[in-house]
């Protein structure tokens, strides 16, 4: 019998990871564009969705992918706070500040309604799926709407309107720690310092101080481009003084010899000239993304039996399993996290200790984090033709996803074994009344039956805000007053000769903060190597 019931767990098991691969997206309308993906999209793990979104970005179409997920777009999700992160995201690429914020404020005050859940609306996701629950974002998601909205006000030249947006990011991020509870460290101590820089922009000393400070006791001295003071500005100021006489030279100060220089004369030093600073964002590839798969949990003999009994029976499994499943996770911390790009399968099985002979595997719906291709990549900022700094990536927004998905998974997984539950007793009750009245045979198809119904209805909530960017990089200069063309200098592939990605006029005042955001679109996926990348201020 227990061979039976194992052979049966299984074979359903491949039946409803089949139809999860086939049907799972289920995030945008469904009269989006159909579309054959690439071999390589469907290796990354692509939606259709995520594919014409992406290709549309990376070529420079912000205004078609703002157009795709407008109210009326065929990639507009369905739920209206993700519609507004897309919404919002897709206009600040397109450059129409002041609406995208419009967005991301209506998606924040949605958040904030959703933050409380509805028995009424978990009841739901018992009998259906996690997709029937109104979209809550994540840590990392709330963080980001309003490191947007930040964005949005500096890019509208609104150093005040960035600090208001400035103070709910540290507000937010002080919660998170207090409900011990916090998202990746760098990822915090990357929105602390560009909160710190934007009430330094703002004239707000007191406040930069704190969020420096606070970013600072994270991550040390090192990762971030703290202000300078002392010695080590004096030395910026005198390269920002190079830059200003290099610029002066008709050729840019670029294969012009100097000229001699009488003996025993001294060497002429420029005086200082009015310096500010720039502070640039630079956004890359995008962010780790949710794929289908099956979770195959065991069952033991007594358990199985159990369901269909009785309603305290059959929660009386659940919690059972529930609890052991559990367990498992707390002690392989690491389990049901990632897949990998080569790993093709579209289940795994929960292996516990238990010597427990094992009578069933109960499929429950669940989803695994698919890390985007991101080969080594340098950069190095140029400003004004002069190369000047050479930078990697600062934080990885992928390991924030994935610390708010090992916070969330737990629920997510008590509320699928329960809801796998139900399903398994209305099944096994349906066999029992059919074998009753008609026979063996009569309660085998029913059974079926609901086990086919059971698995059209099991689907994983795939939904996130997949347009977010996979990492940030923080470089900041001393730079002569004056207007400064910024470009970057980007190798996707070691050994690849770089690309020149032109960022675009920035202006420098005296003694203040400038801003210059940009984002590559590069994830190793979308575009070949060989086509130019597109870049968005």
């Amino acid at each position: 019998m227990a061979g039976r019931a194992l052979a049966a767990g299984r074979i359903r098991a491949v039946l409803a990871a089949a139809l999860l691969s086939a049907g799972a997206a289920g995030c945008a309308h469904t009269a989006r564009p159909r579309v054959l993906l690439p071999p390589e999209a469907i290796r990354a793990g692509l939606t259709e969705s995520d594919w014409l979104l992406r290709r549309s970005l990376a070529s420079g179409g912000f205004d078609s992918a703002a157009a795709l997920v407008a109210p009326d777009g065929a990639l507009a999700p369905d739920d209206a706070l993700l519609a507004s992160l897309y919404r919002g995201s897709t206009l600040y690429y397109a450059g129409k500040f002041g609406t995208s914020g419009y967005a991301l404020d209506a998606a924040a005050v949605l958040a904030d309604d959703r933050f409380t859940k509805s028995i009424s609306k978990n009841l739901l996701a018992l009998i259906s799926n996690d997709g029937a629950l109104p979209y809550e974002p994540s840590q990392t998601e709330r963080l980001m709407m309003n490191y947007y909205g930040m964005l949005d006000y500096l890019r509208r030249g609104d150093p005040m309107g960035g600090a208001v947006e400035a103070r709910r990011i540290s507000a937010l991020l002080e919660s998170f720690d207090t409900r011990k509870d916090s998202v990746d460290v760098r990822t915090r101590a990357v929105l602390n310092y560009l909160a710190g820089a934007t009430f330094e922009a703002a004239g707000e000393k007191t406040d930069a101080d704190v969020s420096y400070r606070v970013a600072r006791a994270l991550v040390g001295d090192s990762v971030l481009p703290f202000p300078l003071t002392g010695e080590a500005k004096r030395k910026a100021v005198a390269t920002a003084t190079r830059i200003a006489a290099a610029r002066s030279t008709p050729d840019g100060g670029a294969g012009q010899p100097a000229p001699p220089r009488k003996k025993g004369a001294r060497a002429t030093v420029p005086p200082p000239m009015p310096t500010g600073e720039v502070v640039v964002v630079v956004e890359h590839g995008f962010i780790a993304h949710r794929v289908p798969r099956m979770l195959l949990v065991p069952v033991t003999e007594s358990e199985f039996e159990k369901f269909g009994s009785g309603p305290a029976e059959t929660v009386a499994a659940a919690a059972a399993i529930s609890l052991r499943t559990a367990a498992f996770l707390a002690l392989q911390p690491g389990q049901f996290m990632w897949r990998d790009s080569d790993d093709d399968g579209t289940s795994f099985t929960v292996r516990d200790s238990s010597t427990v002979p094992i009578g069933y595997l109960m499929p429950v719906a669940w989803s695994t984090l698919r890390r985007p291709y991101h080969p080594p990549w340098t950069a190095t900022l140029v400003v004004d033709s002069v190369a000047t700094k050479t930078f990697g990536v600062t934080a990885d927004l992928c390991n924030a996803i994935a610390n708010d998905f090992r916070r969330q998974r737990g629920p997510a997984l008590a509320r699928g074994i329960a809801r796998a539950g139900i399903k398994l007793a209305l099944a096994r009750t349906a066999e029992k009344k059919a074998e009753e009245k008609h026979g063996e045979f009569a309660g085998a198809m029913a059974k079926w039956g609901m086990n086919a119904l059971n698995v059209v209805t099991e689907r994983p909530d795939l939904r996130q805000w997949r347009l977010l960017p996979g990492e940030l990089s923080i470089v900041r200069m001393i730079l002569p007053a004056g207007t400064h063309d910024l470009a970057i200098d980007y190798a996707s592939r070691p050994g690849e000769p770089p690309r020149r990605l032109t960022i675009g006029p920035t202006e420098i005042v005296a003694g203040k903060v400038a801003f210059a955001t940009t984002r590559i679109w590069d994830d190793g996926v979308t575009l070949p190597t060989n086509r130019p990348l597109a870049i968005s201020r």
